[in-house]
């Protein structure tokens, strides 16, 4: 048989299996409804961190996820020319271990986002892995970059997004030596070094584009660890990015990424992580906070880049003990990605990555657990892609009002829309609507929710747990 028959003679069975989904206007009681997903492919915001994606039961959970980018912290300039003189090796391990993560990741149609740090000590002059490189090794760095990426564009990889470092808004007496994050930070400056890291940026950003014009520099993530200075702490992390603007930066990167961290400090149900600790809660928490923050600095030197949260989670400080290992905190996690997902992509914000997707993770923020088995966090993001690959791209939301005390986000779909609806609190509210309104909904998890029907009007159960509501525009 022919491919062009096989086509024909698949969708032939698809169209034969399709069931249209009746108005809820016409339910009194529950039904169930069988109804097919169709599914292109698309870039969603939604990605996650990982250091095992060749771990086939990792690989595997990967899959699932139906997420469109990954974030790999495994190059190592250090591994690669341990000496100025040396020559690049591309068969060192990290270079390995980066090719065969980036191998997996085509598999699935994963965009890479590729880190490079780990200086090697001739370059920076100093001990800490992530020290900034001397002005006089620049040029060494752009070479070594020019290399990387002429490597890495082509076929098989086409990698084609490169971030510089890693939270390089950490003085580096703030962490250990071989710290996989930091640390460009200069406590005693007004701009916390961010010059010295912007004068890198105008070095190397030529050699990559010149390696490959496609390129994506993405400035390395921001720990952007608070909006002012502290009590008995003058120093100003937050004009970092600033003082990379004010080397002349602008034109040397791409995109502006940034991380939010907020922890799990508490069991009681109905908190919103996100917004329930002071440093960033004046200007909406970290999400909505810290896109504003950065918009704020761009528009001071007249330039707006797409921003990036390319690596977030909700961790479970150790001081909280077994409660790490908890429903409470499981649940927590998962009504968490949701919110935290949702108000990026209405911020504007272009991905949304979480550290990290193997288990047990970094205080236990894991999507996964220790054996590689879904946490409910896990579930939760891939029914989010599920609901988020049936609507038309680039996505778009907005927040709308079910009233006071729900939060509510709207996306536009194709022939409908769909609103994002949770509790402020641990309070279960109603919403009602015409049921002529309603395609369909679901909860977090992907159960299809039916509503209470009386008189043409259909009446939801909204609690702190969101739900997913199909509807007419």
């Amino acid at each position: 048989m022919s491919s062009k028959s096989l086509r024909l003679l698949a969708i032939t069975a698809l169209l034969m299996t399709i069931h249209f989904i009746p108005s809820f206007a016409n339910l009194q009681q529950p039904n169930r409804i069988f109804v097919p997903a169709i599914f292109s492919h698309r870039t969603l915001p939604t990605g996650f961190e990982t250091h095992a994606l060749t771990n086939q039961a990792v690989f595997d959970r990967a899959s699932e996820l139906r997420a469109s980018w990954v974030r790999l912290n495994i190059l190592s300039w250090r591994d690669a020319q341990p000496t100025p003189t040396a020559p690049i090796s591309f068969s060192a391990q990290s270079f390995q271990e980066f090719e065969n993560a980036v191998s997996k990741a085509n598999q699935l149609g994963l965009n890479v986002i590729a880190i490079v740090d780990d200086y090697p000590e001739w370059a920076t002059g100093a001990v800490h892995r992530c020290s900034p490189i001397q002005d006089q090794h620049l040029s060494k760095y752009a070479d070594f970059m020019r290399a990387l990426v002429a490597r890495y564009s082509q076929a098989p990889f086409y990698v084609r997004y490169w971030e510089l470092g890693n939270e390089p808004d950490v003085d580096p007496s703030l962490v250990l030596a071989d710290s996989p994050y930091g640390c460009w930070g200069n406590l005693n400056e007004e701009y916390y070094g961010g010059e010295r890291y912007g004068r890198m940026l105008n070095v190397v950003a030529p050699a990559i584009r010149a390696a490959d014009p496609g390129a994506k520099i993405v400035f390395g993530g921001l720990l952007l660890d608070r909006p002012t200075t502290r009590p008995n702490d003058p120093s100003k992390p937050f004009n970092f990015f600033e003082g990379a603007l004010r080397a002349g930066a602008a034109n040397s990167f791409d995109i502006v990424a940034f991380h939010a961290y907020p922890i799990f400090n508490n069991t009681q149900p109905g908190i919103d992580f996100d917004r329930d600790q002071q440093t960033w809660n004046s200007r909406g928490g970290y999400v909505i906070g810290k896109a504003r923050f950065l918009r704020d600095v761009m528009a001071r030197y007249g330039i707006n880049k797409p921003l990036f949260l390319n690596e977030t989670g909700l961790r479970c400080h150790p001081s909280m003990g077994t409660a790490c290992q908890s429903g409470a905190y499981e649940d927590s996690k998962a009504n968490h990605i949701v919110r935290m997902v949702v108000r990026s992509v209405a911020s504007q914000v272009d991905a949304f990555i979480w550290y990290v997707l193997e288990g047990p993770g970094w205080q236990e923020a894991g999507l996964l657990d220790s054996n590689q088995q879904p946490r409910l966090a896990f579930n939760a993001l891939k029914h989010l892609n599920v609901r988020l690959l049936e609507l038309r791209t680039p996505l778009q939301s907005q927040p709308i009002s079910y009233g006071a005390d729900l939060e509510a986000y709207r996306f536009s779909g194709n022939g409908f829309v769909l609103d994002v609806i949770w509790s402020v609190d641990n309070t279960t509210r109603q919403i009602s609507l015409p049921a002529s309104a309603v395609i369909a909904a679901y909860s977090r998890d992907g159960n299809p929710i039916m509503p209470t029907i009386s008189g043409g009007t259909a009446t939801f159960n909204v609690g702190f747990e969101n739900i997913y509501l199909k509807r007419q525009p």
